[in-house]
């Protein structure tokens, strides 16, 4: 599909900077922003969330006993998750539930996504700089997540890390 759109010079060059250091065409580059847009970042706004440094949270859970690292992220993995992928799909199941966690780790800068499928089972991998209680938090975030899906899992937190089989 070709459209074509009027932006203001200032942000025209910024544009092409940001291609041209990441070695890309600015058409791909307004591509993934348009996506990015589109999967993720409206739904930011519906749902008043904010943008935080990795750094700024990783202090912030440092900052936390272990049991409330443990609740916040119980919490949040039962209700946020559960909302947007209403929002943006209308249905709750795993699929839906494995592809926020793929959007998460690309748009949302939290952790690195990982999948690994074969002989009938599904190995998500989510890695992070947060720290043990980063782990902590994903682990319980995804464990709430799934619960509410209903389809089995298992959760296994590394230091710098949390796997989930399906």
């Amino acid at each position: 599909m070709t459209v074509s759109f009027r932006i203001g010079e200032k942000a025209f060059k910024a544009l092409q900077n940001e291609a041209k250091k990441n070695n890309t065409s600015l058409n791909t580059l307004a591509n993934q922003l348009f996506t990015a847009y589109a999967e993720y970042d409206r739904f930011l706004q519906k749902f008043r969330m904010i943008k935080v440094s990795n750094p700024t949270f990783k202090l912030i859970l440092n900052a936390a006993t272990k049991e409330a690292v443990v609740e916040a992220g119980r919490h949040a993995g039962s209700s946020i998750p559960i909302t947007f992928i209403l929002a943006r799909t209308g249905e709750i199941n795993a699929t839906n539930a494995v592809e926020y966690l793929r959007m998460m780790g690309t748009y949302a800068g939290l952790f690195d996504y990982s999948e690994l499928s074969g002989t009938g089972k599904t190995s998500l991998t989510l890695t992070h700089d947060l720290g043990a209680n980063g782990s902590l938090f994903l682990a319980s975030y995804v464990e709430a997540l799934f619960k509410e899906v209903g389809k089995p899992f298992k959760v296994t937190s590394h230091e710098n890390g949390v796997t989930v089989e399906l």
